[in-house]
């Protein structure tokens, strides 16, 4: 009788062990069957790194083209300008401004717009700024890598941005002899006017651009109060 049970107790219990496994084995596929899906994470590269999936995005979908009127046309890489120049001395002389493409992001372009090398002017003075242009609107960009890698990887414009071209007309917020930074865009048949100047001061800064449709920028102006240390240009004819 002590035969009998023990065998019936041993036979059971190869039976229940066997069970076991054979759950685990199909527990061990199910979760194998997840980890092989044929659709890749989007967080993971085929090198098994971690990569940012939306900053890859914005810039493997850039804008093939950015037809905005106001801006430059061809791709040109540099255009002529008469200038004038008041610093130490007054200088008038043709120069050249360099339309360096940066970057070609998912909603736009950035540009970088610079003079070549002038006597007596400020390197900084050279460079009129990081511009992105959209189809109806260009921004002048504060050219920092927190704003840049904004540009590249988020929907969103740097806090700092400031439309410097448009259809529509932007409003003086201030009063023109209230104290203060006054920003300004003027439509006027085929130009736009984006002006800004520091009144707080007797020497504040002044900046402006003048847009023409089909032409690009055809006059830039900044500079401090009473002139010091100031730029014009004006697009050549030839």
């Amino acid at each position: 009788m002590k035969k009998a049970l023990i065998v019936i107790l041993t036979i059971g219990c190869i039976f229940i062990t066997g069970c076991a496994k054979s759950n685990n084995t199909s527990n061990i596929s199910k979760q194998g069957d997840s980890v092989c899906s044929l659709e890749p994470s989007p967080q993971v590269n085929s090198n098994n790194n971690k990569t940012d999936s939306t900053n890859s995005k914005s810039i493997a979908t850039g804008a093939e083209s950015v037809d905005n009127s106001f801006f430059f046309k061809g791709n040109v890489p540099q255009l002529n300008y008469k200038g004038a120049f008041l610093f130490n001395t007054v200088v008038e002389k043709d120069v050249k401004l360099n339309i360096n493409e940066v970057a070609n992001l998912k909603y736009g372009k950035l540009y970088e717009l610079k003079l070549d090398s002038i006597d007596g002017v400020p390197n900084d003075r050279l460079d009129l700024g990081y511009f992105y242009v959209q189809k109806d609107k260009i921004y002048k960009i504060k050219p920092t890598e927190e704003n840049f890698n904004k540009l590249k990887t988020s929907t969103e414009l740097p806090k700092d941005s400031v439309i410097v071209c448009q259809d529509k007309e932007i409003k003086d917020t201030l009063g023109e002899e209230e104290a203060g930074w006054h920003k300004y865009i003027i439509v006027n048949g085929d130009t736009r006017e984006y002006h800004s100047y520091n009144n707080q001061v007797s020497t504040g800064y002044y900046e402006s651009f003048t847009w023409d449709k089909n032409k690009g920028l055809i006059n830039y102006r900044s500079g401090y109060g009473a002139e010091r240390d100031s730029i014009e240009l004006n697009l050549s004819n030839n």
